[in-house]
């Protein structure tokens, strides 16, 4: 497959967090076939890259014995045979319902000027000239936790630690009075989930009960209408991308229940959408990908449960 124009590749990166349709969760053979089959392999025991030249997928696993897991894609505009400038990827975002915010200082650590594209995820470094060095385009977006105050923290593992042993009705019975205003919902389920990870990796004897005990949490966060509702899906997708197998068989139903009670679309109005990712609208882009995910989930796990 020749190579797209240089202005194309980061447009599409930034629009659709995908190159050449691909995002960074594709088979290996399917971004062999379309970046090229030639790449080297750099990594560490948890983290892992593979260059394609104009392209690095990037890759994480959860521990030695683990499957490696896409992240990101990172599209190298240094690297590509014509300069890219910031101000030709505003205009084409322009033309396609899309722009680019500035990221705060605080919130990296590079010397170059950092911006994000809101509907996709995906990141851009640029220069002080304009100069286009990169793209980061990842599989979905990383949801935000902030991080909680020491006491606030231990009180939230506390409250944890009581809910693990409950059955359903006691723990509906336990949120019913605690669940704050909607003002204030978000930030509530947000730091009530915030340590459970951190608790499910920390006690891999009971890593299935902490995981069911999350599981139940978003699914009634979703029901709540705690954030809005591509922001639950991508807190949805990191819990379950953050499962080991051990961990999630014993929730394979529920897992696949969830996420296609989720879907914003059917898979035959997905097939149906078209192939062009510029024939898509914004609402269209973002409902196609959500699907995606989540079908990406159900596949997984409904194989599971079908044995």
């Amino acid at each position: 497959m020749s190579a797209p124009d240089p202005v194309e590749l980061c447009v599409e990166a930034l629009a659709t967090a995908r190159v050449q349709g691909l995002s960074a969760d594709a088979p290996i053979h399917a971004l062999a076939s379309t970046l090229g089959a030639e790449f080297t392999e750099h990594g560490t025991s948890g983290g892992m890259y593979r260059d394609f030249g104009r392209v690095e997928c990037h890759y994480e696993r959860l521990g030695p014995d683990e499957p490696w897991q896409g992240r990101f894609l990172v599209v190298r505009a240094d690297r590509l045979p014509a300069r890219v400038c910031l101000d030709d990827l505003q205009e084409e975002l322009r033309r396609v319902g899309q722009s680019l915010v500035p990221l705060p200082p605080a919130r990296h650590d590079s010397p170059d000027t950092i911006l994000r594209a809101p509907l996709s995820g995906s990141t851009l470094t640029v220069t002080d000239d304009g100069t286009v060095l990169a793209i980061a385009a990842p599989v979905w977006p990383v949801p935000e936790s902030p991080a909680l105050p020491e006491a606030r923290w231990r009180a939230v593992c506390d409250s944890l630690h009581h809910l693990l042993p409950l059955i359903r009705t006691e723990r509906s019975e336990w949120l019913a009075v605690r669940v704050p205003d909607s003002a204030e919902a978000a930030d509530w389920w947000t730091s009530l989930l915030h340590p459970l990870p951190t608790l499910r990796f920390g006690d891999p004897q009971q890593a299935a009960a902490w995981a069911g005990l999350e599981l139940w949490l978003l699914d009634r966060a979703g029901d709540a209408a705690a954030w809005p509702r591509d922001e639950w899906v991508w807190r949805w997708m990191w819990f379950v991308r953050s499962l080991t197998p051990r961990a999630a068989a014993p929730h394979a139903a529920d897992l696949t229940r969830v996420s296609l009670a989720a879907l914003p679309m059917t898979v035959a109005q997905l097939h149906a959408l078209p192939p062009d990712w510029r024939a898509l609208t914004a609402a269209d882009l973002r409902r196609a990908r959500t699907a995606r995910a989540l079908l990406s989930v159900a596949t997984a796990y409904g194989a599971r449960v079908m044995g």
